[in-house]
């Protein structure tokens, strides 16, 4: 028995059948749930599935891909979640770095897969949902069929051996395999439930992919608390709202554009929302002004938090017992230490910025087949986020910027937060993302991508003026572009690869 595998056992001897998911109009218990996890478990063994052996899966939020994450866990097998908005580049060098010996998909995403992993295609190695037979796949539902209903958990399974490995943007432009174990996974569910503190009459809505470190965790949290939660396959701001109507809902967890769209959805008035205790936000920066709004219209505060998948993958959230520092996103949770350090590992003093280190249980393992870049990353027992931010004297922690994101221009540095808010402070401006585009003098210089207000108009030439007001001559814009819209990460935030991109091959 594991951190990670004592979660779900756990739920299915001590808590009675409850509903623990509503997906799409059905309701499934928590005992519905382990019998089908353990059924798909013990499929994938008839399969030849070995322990250590890698199931990848890539599909849209279902049921079953929580329930294929447990079955694997129980197993030793080790799952490995992709995002259903990647490209089949990007499919097929995961599927072939991972060495990956089967796939689960969806019929809707079983085209890409078929032109992302030929190979396992042709070794008939794809598992399909849905009851339509196609060829060369096998229906996970054959695969399930006249399977037992107990899945024993792997007698000799430890803490320390892996049990997922996600992948993440990586340095080289390729996305890098982050190895995370039972104790990493498992131990970061227990420290949110402990931080904040969950307890079963909270009904939640799981809007984020659980294919996403973020909301994989997430999806686990039900299990360990014995709480219910409402799907959504996507989401959606005014299904949101219906939910939140029709089960009372208390908690969510999404992305600042999810509550931004909420925020701004011209029927949220229609909506009873005063079941909302605690809605949580990460893996973008919450402005100011969004947080005020927020809890101007519906009497609710979103709480801010911090995380990478290196850490599985939550480090520090605001919570309802705690001062809410504006602009803070908390301080560590349960279990896990943060130091702030500078270029030499020196700890630097409260209020100095500096890279944010992190050591815990949570601390993934490495990087797969990356020895390079996981003695980097894991140096000195800490893990090295590439996040720059500051503690206060009472260890709340303030994001400055992705040291990835810094911008070097003529030998001085910026961070593109501190350009960005100067220039949406302009009333014509909605929106702006700034980065750094190549000089051949300078190295880089200041591209700032702009979106305006409906109905408002300023000219590059009279925003630029505007921000020189404010900001030392190297840290302006050299350049603007106007944009209907910015690019977006499957996250919500600002996508600077594709804003890079469009600096790269403008005429």
């Amino acid at each position: 028995m594991t951190i990670l595998t004592d979660i779900f056992d756990g739920n299915y001897h001590v808590y009675s059948e409850y509903p623990m998911v509503y997906f799409e109009g059905e309701s499934i218990t928590n005992h519905q749930r382990y019998d089908r996890l353990s059924r798909l478990g013990n499929g994938l063994k008839a399969l030849g599935l070995q322990p250590g052996d890698l199931l990848l899966i890539h599909m849209e939020n279902l049921p079953d891909i929580v329930n294929l994450y447990i079955a694997c866990a129980k197993s030793g097998i080790i799952f490995c979640p992709t995002m259903f908005l990647i490209s089949a580049e990007e499919l097929s060098w995961i599927a072939e770095n991972s060495g990956a010996k089967y796939i689960a998909t969806s019929p809707e995403l079983l085209p890409k897969v078929r032109l992302a992993c030929p190979q396992l295609v042709e070794a008939g190695a794809v598992i399909l949902t849905g009851s339509e037979p196609h060829p060369g796949t096998l229906l996970l539902e054959e695969l399930i069929e006249n399977q037992a209903e107990v899945l024993e958990t792997l007698p000799d399974l430890a803490d320390d051996d892996l049990a997922a490995v996600l992948y993440t943007s990586g340095t080289t432009g390729k996305p890098r395999g982050v190895m995370l174990t039972h104790k990493n996974i498992g131990s970061n569910v227990h420290s949110l439930a402990i931080s904040n503190h969950i307890t079963r009459d909270e009904i939640a809505v799981s809007a984020l992919p659980l294919s996403h470190a973020y909301g994989l965790t997430m999806s686990f949290l039900p299990w360990l608390s014995g709480l219910t939660y409402v799907l959504m396959r996507w989401f959606d701001p005014e299904a949101v709202f219906e939910f939140t109507e029709k089960y009372h809902v208390r908690t969510m967890t999404g992305v600042p554009a999810m509550y931004i769209q909420m925020l701004n959805h011209p029927r949220a008035w229609q909506y009873n929302c005063k079941s909302w205790k605690r809605l949580q936000t990460g893996a973008a920066p919450l402005p100011e002004e969004v947080l005020r709004a927020f809890r101007q219209k519906f009497g609710a505060f979103l709480y801010e938090g911090y995380g990478l998948t290196e850490a599985s993958p939550v480090v520090s959230c605001q919570r309802p017992e705690l001062e809410v520092k504006p602009g803070s996103v908390g301080p560590a949770i349960y279990g896990v230490e943060v130091k702030i350090r500078d270029g030499y590992e020196r700890e630097l003093p409260a209020g100095s910025p500096g890279e944010i280190t992190v050591r815990g249980p949570n601390v993934m393992k490495g990087y797969l087949n990356d020895k390079e870049d996981t003695d980097k990353a894991l140096r000195g027992g800490w893990l090295h986020t590439g996040d720059i931010g500051y503690m206060d004297e009472e260890g709340y922690i303030f994001i400055v910027e992705r040291k990835k994101d810094l911008i070097i221009t003529g030998g001085f540095n910026l961070y593109p937060s501190e350009v960005e808010m100067v220039i949406e402070k302009h009333p014509a401006v909605k929106e702006a993302a700034v980065i750094g585009g190549p000089d051949p003098v300078k190295g880089e210089v200041v591209h700032a991508f702009v979106v305006l207000e409906r109905g408002r108009e300023v000219s590059e030439t009279a925003l630029i003026e505007f921000i020189r007001e404010s900001l030392v001559y190297y840290k302006c814009p050299q350049s603007v572009t106007f944009l209907d819209e910015l690019p977006r990460t499957f996250l919500g935030k600002p996508s600077r690869r594709e804003l890079r991109d469009h600096i790269l091959h403008r005429p």
